[in-house]
């Protein structure tokens, strides 16, 4: 068994049975002072944040701030930040010791108002520029220029942080269809009709490919003849010879 201490209702010594998980008070006991509880049950040391504070209430308490924990130390404005290197005694049961970014070490008092926790700062989330339904595992419609036909399936992202569509029910990352410059290229693929939010019907995904590819035609020249109500170019007022009735405008439409 493990010695804990002196028990509290007789002039025995408690200890702590590990095979049972009780404690067990004795007066018939032998120690061995050489052989540490540790090597003999397997047991390592862990360092707790508990003190025993010896008072008139002999009480335990945890300390207010732990050991190696961000403080502010109210002593000039704006605050310092500073690091608990030293916790209280037994002697001292209100005295930290912190470490100024400077190097230099001081002792303030928990109940002078001086030291206060610093606010733990959150973690940030990588900047990207994909849209937020774009997760691991959402659905997705992919009809990329080089496919035949529309196919629905599942956007996931690898170890590796490659993003990949999964076609229908497939679910394996080698089999799926690589998109490592989604995070350049989704806008550009949303905009030509190429990936859709969700399970789209294939006649939306055609209805907006077709549209897409009707804005990026381009009508180079157009010719008109007789049109009488347009006020002819100034280059072409000039020729007075011409039949008003002959008269050809021409445009670009970009």
């Amino acid at each position: 068994m493990i010695v804990v201490g002196r028990c509290p209702d007789s002039n025995g010594v408690q200890f702590y049975n590990l095979s049972s998980g009780t404690f067990v008070s004795s007066i018939d006991y032998t120690c061995q002072p050489n052989v540490t509880s540790g090597t003999k049950f397997g047991y390592t040391y862990q360092p707790g944040i508990f003190i025993y504070r010896l008072d008139e209430t002999t009480t335990i308490y945890a300390p207010k701030f732990l050991l190696d924990s961000e403080v502010l130390v109210y002593t000039h404005s704006p605050p310092h930040h500073a690091k608990v290197i030293g916790l209280p005694l037994y002697d001292r049961p209100d005295i930290y010791t912190v470490l100024l970014p400077d190097g230099s070490i001081a002792e303030y008092s928990d109940t002078s108002a001086i030291l206060k926790a610093a606010p733990v700062s959150s973690i940030k989330s990588p900047v990207t520029l994909l849209p937020n339904w774009i997760q691991g595992g959402t659905n997705a419609t992919l009809f990329l220029d080089n496919m035949t036909k529309p196919c629905h399936g599942k956007l996931q992202l690898s170890d590796s942080n490659i993003w990949v569509f999964c076609p229908e029910t497939n679910t394996a990352l080698d089999q799926g269809i690589s998109l490592p410059d989604l995070p350049d290229n989704c806008q550009r693929l949303l905009d030509t009709g190429q990936l859709f939010r969700g399970h789209a019907t294939f006649r939306r995904v055609y209805n907006a490919r077709a549209q897409v590819q009707l804005h990026q035609s381009v009508l180079r020249h157009v010719s008109a003849h007789g049109l009488l109500s347009l006020v002819a170019p100034t280059s072409l007022k000039a020729h007075s010879t011409m039949n008003p009735t002959d008269r050809y405008l021409g445009f670009s439409l970009l």
